[in-house]
């Protein structure tokens, strides 16, 4: 059987079973709010396919983390009372989920390209920076609260030196 064939038997058995529940229950969300489930299909599509095929393509790891998270952020302003609107405070959002698919591709390559790791770095500090600055989270004591902060830097440094030693190493014995 085919994979497209599965795919299309498999959508089409979704879509008859919300139709299905929407008959008995009307108070279910609409199809115009469920939409980013599709993003975040195509999300876990991409993550499946770096699994099942053997050339492992760290792009598919970035694309569907990517999609996935973004489809999960707007999957979340859709099914909530929220509008659109509060994506005005939350747009840097996205950037953290950048750097977030930043670091899972790094971590697909094997822990090795550190221009890659840079990318991830930059944009979940600028992301997180910029959510916290929308939300207002600065205040006349926040230097000297960052920098208690300090030792987090040493954990994060060690996080990675571990991991590119246990996982990195694995990596290099095939």
């Amino acid at each position: 059987m085919r994979k497209g064939t599965v795919l299309l038997g498999l959508i089409l058995i979704l879509i008859g079973m919300y139709s299905l529940l929407g008959a008995f229950y009307p108070q279910l969300p609409g199809l115009d709010r469920l939409w980013p489930i599709a993003i975040i299909a195509g999300g876990i599509t991409l993550l499946t396919a770096y699994i099942r095929t053997p050339q492992r393509e760290s792009t598919r790891v970035f694309w569907g983390v990517t999609l996935t998270l973004s489809g999960l952020l707007l999957l979340l302003v859709t099914l909530t009372d929220q509008n659109y609107a509060i994506l005005r405070i939350w747009w840097p959002a996205f950037i953290v989920i950048a750097g977030i698919s930043f670091l899972a591709m790094w971590i697909a390559e094997g822990f090795r390209d550190w221009g890659v790791l840079f990318l991830a770095i930059v944009g979940l500090i600028f992301g997180g920076v910029y959510i916290a600055v929308n939300l207002h989270l600065f205040g006349p004591n926040t230097l000297q609260e960052i920098g208690r902060l300090w030792p987090a830097l040493l954990i994060i440094a060690g996080l990675i030196l571990l991991l590119r030693g246990t996982l990195g190493g694995k990596q290099k014995a095939k």
